[in-house]
């Protein structure tokens, strides 16, 4: 079974190649956990766009977007599942060119911190001060 997946920031959508997110918990020497669990890194690969808007987001360091990521059964269209991430930062955002690569020669990788990231049904809420 094929699936393939869309970012989607302010009615924009783009073709993501691969992306990831991460929760975790900070432990003590023994390895117990000593905090609470944190998350909303997510990882993702896009095509290098043509359009501004991941550029601006980048390099302004107070501007949170909220967003998703729309992951598709290929041969029915259906939403697999939708991961939903909410006053969002992009924290990151490498470009990389490839003259062996046949299908798309530029791409570009985000890092985002979301405040809030929702998988399904399950919420991770960062509570970040106001």
């Amino acid at each position: 079974m094929s699936f393939h997946a869309e970012l989607n920031l302010e009615g924009r959508t783009y073709v993501v190649r691969r992306f990831g997110w991460s929760i975790g918990q900070s432990t003590d020497a023994v390895g117990r956990p000593e905090a609470r669990v944190h998350g909303g890194r997510l990882q993702v690969e896009l095509d290098s766009q043509p359009d501004d808007l991941i550029h601006h987001w980048a390099l302004d360091d107070t501007k949170k977007m909220n967003g998703s990521i729309s992951i598709f059964h290929s041969d029915v269209r259906a939403v697999r599942k939708t991961i939903t991430f909410e006053d969002t930062f992009c924290v990151g955002l490498r470009k990389e060119f490839s003259a062996a690569k046949s299908s798309q020669n530029m791409t570009m990788s985000l890092s985002l911190s979301a405040n809030r990231l929702t998988i399904g049904s399950v919420e991770i809420d960062n509570k970040w001060p106001a």
